[in-house]
């Protein structure tokens, strides 16, 4: 299943593009508007995105983006539409872009005092959990809402290991999808292991890639390694400090 996009929140000036609160959903469905969108990519099944601002304490939508679905029409100098068909439903209608000015005229903000409930920004990006459409930070915001109010905030810091960590790419590189690659190097017969062996030439270039890979990445590793260790060792000092405190 692929991640769904996010919208967009600022506050306290930094902006934040990963969180998967949906502040606009209650308006729509209150509104018997949650039909009139439709998603034109799988990221985005929703069919829309919005930008979202705190000012002041109050949770305001700044900007807006969505795809409806129209009827097409026969002909340029025709107004009347195709007629809709159970075997190509498709191709009878088309798709219209709208801003914000479609959901509220002539409004460059709009205040969400429909939307009570948590909004999660998170800091210091670790990993996305695609499953179940999740990402994990080093810090997490949360804000608390009622009637498009800031009522509570609180930071919470995740104590993450080291190896959640480590970048994807490296371990894309040194996780195999199985663990014979290196038993070549074994000198116990391969007719008793139990395991399956794979042929030497699959398994040589499987060595020389790991090589390869490895000196190629290797200068970058090390910066993002060490970078890493400093921010583990950073990280649980702080966690620690927050026990007495």
């Amino acid at each position: 299943m692929t991640a769904q996009s996010s919208e967009v929140f600022i506050y306290q000036g930094r902006t934040y593009s990963d969180a998967y609160t949906e502040p606009l959903s209650k308006y729509l469905y209150d509104n018997n508007l949650s039909k009139e969108f439709v998603g034109i990519s799988s990221a985005c099944w929703r069919g829309y995105t919005g930008t979202w601002e705190i000012i002041n304490g109050k949770l305001y939508l700044t900007n807006f983006a969505g795809s409806m679905r129209i009827p097409k029409v026969k002909n340029s100098a025709s107004t009347e539409p195709f007629e809709f068909t159970e075997s190509d439903p498709l191709n009878s209608f088309g798709i219209k872009g709208v801003g914000l000015g479609y959901l509220f005229p002539n409004q460059k903000e709009v205040f969400a005092e429909w939307y009570s409930g948590e909004i999660k920004l998170g800091k210091g990006f670790v990993k996305s959990d695609y499953d179940n459409f999740e990402t994990l930070y080093r810090k997490e915001t949360f804000l608390k809402f009622k009637d498009g109010v800031l009522i509570e905030s609180k930071i919470v810091r995740n104590n993450i290991s080291f190896y959640d960590r480590i970048p994807r790419y490296l371990k894309l590189i040194y996780e195999s999808d199985s663990d014979d690659d290196l038993t070549f190097l074994d000198t116990e017969d391969s007719l008793l292991n139990k395991k399956s062996s794979k042929p030497f030439k699959e398994k040589f270039y499987s060595l020389m890639r790991i090589s390869l890979c490895t000196l190629i990445v290797l200068p970058i590793a090390i910066i993002q390694m060490v970078m890493i260790s400093v921010e583990y060792i950073y990280d649980n000092i702080l966690f620690e400090i927050a026990k007495y405190t």
